[in-house]
């Protein structure tokens, strides 16, 4: 087939870029979409002015050898949010997106950002997808409307599982039943800036009750500061908070500004800060947390068809490295 040396890969968070980094580096023409206005994923610094926000990704753990390889190849733009600890919390500086930073320089061949994959399937000379303006369709959408690209010798979906499942069933794969079995839970996050530094903790972990025991104002799973991580100003002060997956999932559909309101009141019952913000918006993270991981690294059809993502490991940023790739690990010993 002529198109043997092509790869598209669908989906540029770390997992996306952890195999495009591998294809490319392996000599693959690697095509790489991703509906986002730039790589990354979850692995997110939202800037307004003065004031910066990670507020997808919190931090990195590394345990495996590969991973610490690739957070120690960063040099300066990675450090630890707290040295002190067994397994310290890596973060990017001066943000998580810095970490996507870090991959897409190491190469991942020709980018389409902004751009959904709405349609996916097998010809005779390989892999046809079509892909439409991510601004002008609802994530997730299935369909055979868009511009086309391909063929590809091999596709690799880097997606949530819920939206490779989408893809996988309009090409009527076996996969989808797989990638459809796993549970990916919603997480609304709310971004809080003020102008001085406010009283308490830096980080509280809150872990949410079950439905029947919950406390209808405590939402949160997490509250950090941001101003307190490494390559951060102290001032402005910003802090990022993270409603559990059962508040998330209730409130998935409400208006922002409603969230916003909710989840400022909330904030400041919870750490006693009752400053107005100079700064506030909210994101809807819809794939944010898995319940139960697939328990193997990724998916591989020999017809050139590879699924990877955090949430066949664990959800975790290196779950997605390692996920990723164990895709291109795929792909290149397919030949």
């Amino acid at each position: 087939m002529q198109n043997e040396g092509s790869v598209a890969v669908i989906g540029a968070g770390m997992a996306g870029l952890a195999c495009a980094n591998v294809l490319h580096a392996a000599g693959l023409r690697v095509t790489l979409f991703d509906k986002g206005r730039r790589p990354g994923g979850r692995l997110a610094t939202r800037r307004s002015g003065d004031f910066a926000f990670d507020h997808g990704a919190q931090f990195a753990t590394a345990r495996g050898e590969r991973f610490r390889d690739f957070l120690s190849a960063a040099g300066d733009q990675v450090a630890a949010w707290d040295a002190a600890e067994p397994h310290p919390r890596w973060v990017g500086v001066p943000g998580m997106s810095t970490l996507a930073g870090v991959a897409e320089r190491r190469g991942v061949g020709t980018q389409h950002l902004h751009r959904q994959v709405t349609f996916l399937n097998r010809q005779p000379d390989g892999w046809h997808i079509r892909h439409q303006d991510a601004a002008a369709i609802r994530p997730g959408t299935v369909a055979e409307a868009g511009e086309r690209a391909g063929p590809y010798g091999r596709v690799v979906l880097a997606l949530p599982a819920p939206q490779a499942t989408g893809l996988l069933q309009v090409c009527g794969h076996p996969f989808a039943s797989a990638a459809g079995a796993v549970v990916m839970e919603p997480c609304w996050a709310v971004m809080l800036g003020f102008a001085g530094r406010q009283p308490g903790a830096d980080r509280r972990t809150l872990d949410e009750k079950p439905a029947e025991e919950q406390e209808p104002d405590q939402p949160f799973s997490w509250i950090a500061r941001d101003s307190s991580r490494p390559g951060h100003a102290a001032r402005p002060d910003c802090w990022v908070g993270h409603a559990g997956p059962g508040w998330s999932r209730r409130h998935l559909e409400h208006e922002a500004d409603a969230v916003s309101i909710g989840l400022q009141s909330a904030f400041a019952r919870v750490t006693g800060i009752t400053a107005q913000p100079t700064y506030a918006a909210v994101h809807r993270w819809r794939h944010a947390r898995t319940l139960a991981p697939l328990g193997q690294p990724c998916l591989w059809d020999d017809a050139g068809l590879a699924v990877c993502g955090d949430w066949c490991l664990g959800g975790k940023v290196e779950s997605a490295f390692d996920s990723g790739s164990a895709a291109a690990g795929m792909v290149l010993s397919a030949g």
